[in-house]
C-alpha cells in the first residue's frame, strides 16, 4: 500500500511543481474572473458597491480550486498542502498590490481580500480529505 501512495506521489511531479501548478490556475482564474468583473462593471451589469463583494467571492473560489488540484500531489497532509497553496496564492496577490499601488490598506480591502483567500484554501483542505473506508458491522447472532 505504500508503494503505491510513493508511485502515484513521483508521477504527479516534484512538490514544489504540484505547489506552482496550484498557485498558477489560482491566479490564472482570478484573472479572468477580473477581467469579466471588470467587463461586467463597464456594461453596467455590476456597480461599483457590488465590486467588491464580487471580488471577494472571485477570490475565494479561486484560492479554493488551485489548493484543490493540488493536495493530492503532496505527502504532506490535504490541510498543510491546500494552506501552502493558498498562502502563496495570496502571497501573490499581496506583491501585486504592492507593486501596483506601493502599500496594502490592511483595515480595509487588501487584508479581506487576502483573509477569504486562505479561507478558500482551509475550505478545501477540509473538503478535500480523503474518504476512511467504513467498517462493516457486525451482525450479532
Amino acid at each position: 500500500m505504500a508503494t503505491e501512495k510513493t508511485a502515484a506521489r513521483r508521477k504527479s511531479g516534484s512538490l514544489w511543481a504540484v505547489a506552482a501548478r496550484g498557485v498558477g490556475l489560482s491566479l490564472v482564474l482570478w484573472a479572468c474572473g477580473a477581467g469579466l468583473l471588470a467587463a461586467l462593471m463597464t456594461a453596467g451589469v455590476v456597480g461599483e458597491a457590488g465590486a467588491f463583494p464580487v471580488l471577494l467571492a472571485l477570490t475565494t473560489v479561486s484560492a479554493f480550486l488551485g489548493a484543490l488540484s493540488a493536495i493530492h500531489g503532496t505527502p504532506w497532509g490535504t490541510l498543510v498542502s491546500s494552506m501552502l497553496t493558498a498562502g502563496l496564492f495570496a502571497a501573490l496577490l499581496l506583491c501585486m498590490g504592492l507593486l501596483t499601488w506601493s502599500r496594502i490598506a490592511w483595515t480595509g480591502h487588501g487584508g479581506t481580500l487576502l483573509f477569504w483567500a486562505l479561507i478558500g484554501g482551509a475550505a478545501a483542505g477540509v473538503i478535500g480529505r480523503p474518504r476512511t473506508k467504513k467498517r462493516p458491522r457486525r451482525a450479532w447472532r
